[in-house]
């Protein structure tokens, strides 16, 4: 008897299991050409169905089992440092004496260092930097420095970098001092320039715009097919030349959606308003918060001014991929919209680093709803077997009672 009440409790952990696992929409991927890691976009049609952490979706193979993947997501602003070199017009090595290394700044961009990629060398040396426009006229920068080189033992090269007086010269000579000990072998020399990157992002498809304009207001409403993410609107204003006008946006409420017959579960938020502001001077962009929305509505204080001209404004979300390892021309689908999934513990999380950043990107198909069939697959099932079990249960104690029934009679005729 307790063998069957432990098998009745695990069927019936078993269809709660099935049970949570029931997603509304799922969406085929694009097949990958070949094996390896690939990058699955999530559409704006895919992320407005998400949970806001994406934690309810999933990607499951033909065999109709659980791949597991890492999210990642396009960052709005991204600041890298590169290193760029200058022009070596040469670098002539006079031996027992010194040698003269000459850099031409093409852009006469205003500097205060260069930064030299020397071989290792374990040696000091003596340098002055002089400054020219014509090469013929040469004026002093740095009469006198020292010029330290240290081994690197992670690689057979080593940047170090000189600082002088901040200047605007198209050439530059470094004069370093050899009587002491063989050239230095120096393969290059630039600068770090920091260089700004704006993340990717997909424009979000409207379904309707309306606008109103009042004697000093100008409301512009967008309306999406379903629901979305925007995170940020950009607008392209064609007149006047020179503006400058505050306003706010209004995220409206997602729609309440349906999700099974058996149960009626409302996704909707409260609406929230973000200010701004429209400067001739700025690209016309306005942030907005990650929320789930259904349409935005926008409205702009023209104050005693005409009101602005706007050719189109584009809802955008930055981009968010799911990173997994996936098998060539083999079917792939995204299961999602179940708003009590929680989100997957994979082992490829812990390896991040190791999968590139720069991978192919993989889209998805049409997305649709998953039949109320379907749906109810697991959970057909799941009463079944619990039927079944009690049938089972029911039947030992049966058998349990006849048992004891009959080794009473053989008691009494003892």
């Amino acid at each position: 008897m307790h063998k069957l009440l432990f098998s009745i409790l695990l069927l019936l952990s078993g269809s709660t299991f099935a049970k949570a696992q029931e997603y509304e929409w799922k969406a085929p991927v694009a097949p990958a050409p070949e094996k390896g890691y690939y990058r699955i976009l999530l559409s704006p049609e895919v992320r407005g169905n998400l949970q806001a952490d994406l934690s309810d979706v999933r990607l499951i193979n033909e065999q109709q089992q659980e791949v597991p993947y890492l999210l990642r997501s396009e960052q709005p602003v991204q600041y890298k440092k590169l290193f760029k070199p200058y022009i070596i017009l040469h670098y002539d090595r006079d031996k027992d004496c010194c040698s003269e290394l000459l850099i031409e700044n093409t852009d006469k961009r205003k500097i205060d260092n260069i930064s030299l990629l020397i071989k290792n060398a374990d040696v000091q040396k003596q340098v002055r930097l002089s400054g020219s426009d014509d090469r013929e006229n040469w004026f002093v920068l740095k009469a006198q420095d020292v010029l330290h080189t240290l081994n690197s033992t992670e690689s057979t090269a080593r940047l170090r970098l000189l600082e002088f007086p901040l200047n605007d010269y198209r050439y530059l000579r470094l004069q370093l001092n050899d009587s002491s000990s063989a050239p230095l072998n120096i393969l290059q020399a630039g600068y770090y320039d920091t260089q700004t990157e704006t993340g990717q992002y997909t424009a979000i498809p409207v379904q309707q715009v309306t606008r109103t304009d009042s004697a000093r207001y100008t409301y512009i409403r967008l309306q999406f097919a379903g629901p979305a993410y925007p995170e940020q609107l950009d607008m392209n204003i064609t007149s006047p030349a020179l503006y400058l006008r505050e306003g706010y946006v209004i995220a409206g409420k997602a729609t309440p959606t349906r999700k099974r017959k058996r149960r009626r579960r409302l996704s909707e938020t409260e609406p929230v308003r973000v200010n701004f502001t429209l400067n001739a001077n700025a690209p016309a962009r306005i942030a907005l918060p990650r929320r789930q929305v259904q349409e935005l509505t926008i409205v702009i204080d023209n104050a005693d001014n005409p009101p602005l001209q706007i050719a189109d404004i584009t809802p955008l979300q930055f981009n968010r991929y799911l990173v997994a390892n996936l098998e060539a021309n083999e079917t792939y689908t995204l299961y999602f919209g179940d708003k009590d999934a929680a989100a997957p513990l994979y082992d490829l999380e812990f390896f991040s680093d190791s999968i590139p950043s720069d991978l192919p990107v993989l889209m998805t198909t049409n997305i649709h709803t998953v039949t109320e069939r379907q749906q109810a697959t697991g959970w057909n099932a799941s009463k079944f077997l619990l039927w079944a079990a009690i049938g089972v249960v029911v039947a030992g104690l049966g058998y349990m009672t006849v048992r004891m029934l009959r080794e009473m009679e053989r008691e009494k005729g003892q």
